[in-house]
């Protein structure tokens, strides 16, 4: 769908239940997140999309709509995704947390997708293969420069210019393991940072199996499931 009919989709929302505080205020935040990645911007927060139990039971009888409008709000990632290519949706507070978080240096990104996290980031190198680029959309809009090559060449290119590694919401079926294995060999010093959810939409089997997993409770607060993906971010050893 595109970004703005969505956005006339919850305008529709909006006045049907104008008169829930509730309602009317997850609509505009989840507006505003649209709306700032459409100006290749990171949006000021990442609302939780769904209602708890109680509130739709006290108020889907006199507005039925609202089982449309649950609907309606978990397209978000879909939208995002097929629209601007951003499967990694995160908040400008989790940004401010996570580069402080970050080895002072020079950072790698790969499978950094449009690279909207690589271009917020100082000193980057952004790489990407595009190969997603035929699935849900079509129509490549990076942030930022970013080298098209595969992550393990770059890896295995720039691993010793770097201080921080991100692998950012890899595909299931990638080179994550052999990346890993390749830092271990290599007793790479630096940081190794993995974003996506474990053991499941993201990465390989094989690279949870072995991955030693670290979860800073700093970055991973502001990093909180809004939808049905609970991604967090890992500092791997």
């Amino acid at each position: 769908m595109e970004w703005q009919k969505y956005l006339a989709r919850l305008r529709y929302y909006d006045r049907m239940c104008g008169n829930l505080p509730t309602v009317h205020q997850k609509i505009a935040q989840v507006q505003a997140v649209v709306k700032a990645y459409s100006r290749h911007e990171i949006p000021q927060e990442v609302p939780k999309l769904s209602f708890s139990a109680h509130y739709l039971e006290l108020h889907m009888t006199k507005h039925p709509e609202l089982f449309e409008l649950v609907s309606c709000l978990n397209d978000l990632r879909q939208v995002l995704i097929e629209n601007f290519g951003i499967w990694h949706i995160f908040s400008q507070a989790w940004l401010a947390s996570f580069k402080q978080q970050l080895k002072p240096g020079k950072t790698l990104v790969v499978m950094c997708g449009n690279a909207a996290l690589a271009a917020n980031l100082p000193n980057v190198i952004a790489v990407d293969d595009f190969d997603w680029q035929a699935q849900d959309n079509t129509r490549p809009h990076p942030w930022c420069d970013v080298k098209r090559a595969d992550a393990l060449v770059a890896v295995q290119k720039y691993y010793q210019q770097v201080d921080n590694i991100i692998l950012e919401w890899a595909p299931e079926t990638t080179c994550d393991r052999a990346i890993l294995d390749f830092l271990r060999a290599q007793k790479w010093p630096g940081d190794l940072i993995v974003i996506g959810e474990a053991k499941g939409a993201t990465n390989s089997p094989q690279f949870w199996q072995t991955a030693k997993l670290g979860r800073p409770p700093a970055v991973n607060a502001l990093h909180r499931p809004f939808d049905f993906i609970h991604d967090q971010v890992f500092w791997v050893k």
